[in-house]
């Protein structure tokens, strides 16, 4: 009995020194025609719970959960304005995004590509109607003058468009993704 005593007292002291975590994976086989991978982690690991340093604009004030849940954000339709612009002064390309979430959506963010390697992107974030799951979003980005690239003339692609929701899922389109939808993705500059 004292042994026992002994042992809880022992395991209740290294408990309390050292945090808890543990890690566990399987693949599970459903019917033979497909395998599911599954990885868990609870406890107070760092890679768990860590914090970024630098701030990213598409993370949520409230995702700091240990997992999130629910489905990634859905594009419901993009437009962008002007598609065609003037090269000595391009202005803003105002875009706007229908994006439906099972929760809430936070925003999206639209990078583009352009001839010479130039990027530019804008951050979807203003919700100008709709509800938190089913809304407009739109942003705005500038593209750099002639004045300010030799190389700023011809089409600007979108290389992607990421949804995020108010959990932090992602979903990250590409050029194909949208042209796949009838959905515009290019900008020339002229």
């Amino acid at each position: 009995m004292r042994l026992k005593v002994a042992s809880i007292a022992l395991l209740t002291l290294l408990a309390a020194a050292s945090p808890a975590c543990a890690y566990g994976s399987s693949v599970e086989d459903l019917v033979g025609s497909f395998s599911i991978g599954k990885s868990i982690k609870i406890g107070s690991s760092s890679e768990c719970f860590s914090t970024r340093q630098g701030a990213d604009p598409l993370t949520p004030s409230q995702s700091g959960r240990a997992m999130a849940g629910g489905q990634p954000p859905s594009l419901a339709g993009f437009v962008l304005w002007p598609q065609q612009v003037n090269a000595s002064s391009p202005g803003t390309i105002s875009m706007a995004a229908h994006i439906i979430d099972d929760q809430s959506v936070w925003a999206a963010e639209a990078v583009f590509w352009g001839p010479g390697g130039l990027e530019a992107s804008a951050l979807l974030e203003s919700r100008t109607s709709g509800t938190v799951r089913d809304g407009i979003f739109e942003g705005q980005m500038t593209l750099p003058s002639a004045s300010e690239s030799l190389n700023a003339t011809g089409g600007w692609h979108l290389q992607n468009l990421t949804l995020v929701d108010g959990e932090g899922n992602r979903r990250v389109l590409t050029e194909a993704d949208l042209q796949g939808l009838g959905l515009p993705t290019v900008i020339e500059v002229n």
